[in-house]
């Protein structure tokens, strides 16, 4: 099953969103006010609520969480996702101008796909995904830059229809991967070891 995450950062351009009809949703506390714009209506809404300025409707679950709490609203939403028997996650409005949540969401992009989901933070002019071993495939789609990092100690990837192809060893404190291009309208990344994070950059 699908499950789309509506987090509480800005989305710039609503007409990049896409919800497909079997999907389940998930507003994470000021992420509602995101449903409410697109006129869609969540399966669950859930957070400390301690920016969700909307007043909330009685007709989904509701979850409350104290502030003071080892989760962000985020992870929780992920949590509740899995919960519901959810693979494959797509998550808008995870980055904004706090560099600290932007982090945290590509840990918890990393945490997805260690309990073997398929993650994708669709931000504003850019795509995230965390991948593991095996073969991943991306799309052109406009993008001007690749950018791909070790989140691993290192990681060795052999990547097609880039400008800068081949096998590569990355290594998570120097950023060989950065601003890569598209050769091809599509690319493949092969990670035979460690884990990486893929960037799509407008």
């Amino acid at each position: 099953m699908i499950c789309v995450i509506f987090g509480g950062a800005d989305i710039e351009d609503y007409g990049r969103v896409s919800v497909p009809d079997s999907a389940v949703v998930i507003a994470a506390d000021g992420g509602y006010r995101h449903c409410v714009k697109l006129g869609i209506k969540p399966d669950c809404i859930l957070g400390d609520f301690d920016s969700n300025l909307n007043i909330l409707p009685d007709d989904c679950e509701i979850i409350t969480a104290p502030c003071e709490k080892d989760d962000t609203d985020l992870m929780m939403a992920v949590k509740k996702a899995f919960d519901m028997s959810c693979c494959e996650i797509i998550v808008y409005g995870a980055d904004g101008g706090r560099m600290g949540h932007t982090f945290a969401a590509v840990q918890t992009l990393s945490y997805i796909e260690s309990h073997g989901g398929n993650g994708l933070i669709i931000g504003n002019g850019f795509v995230m995904r965390v991948c593991g071993e095996g073969v991943h495939s991306f799309a052109d789609d406009g993008f001007s830059y690749v950018s791909v990092f070790s989140l691993t100690d290192s990681a060795e990837i052999c990547a097609n229809g880039l400008k800068y192809s081949g096998g590569i060893k990355l290594v998570s404190d120097f950023p060989l991967g950065v601003s890569n291009e598209f050769a091809e309208e599509n690319a493949e990344i092969s990670v035979r070891n460690g884990k990486i994070l893929v960037i799509l950059e407008k």
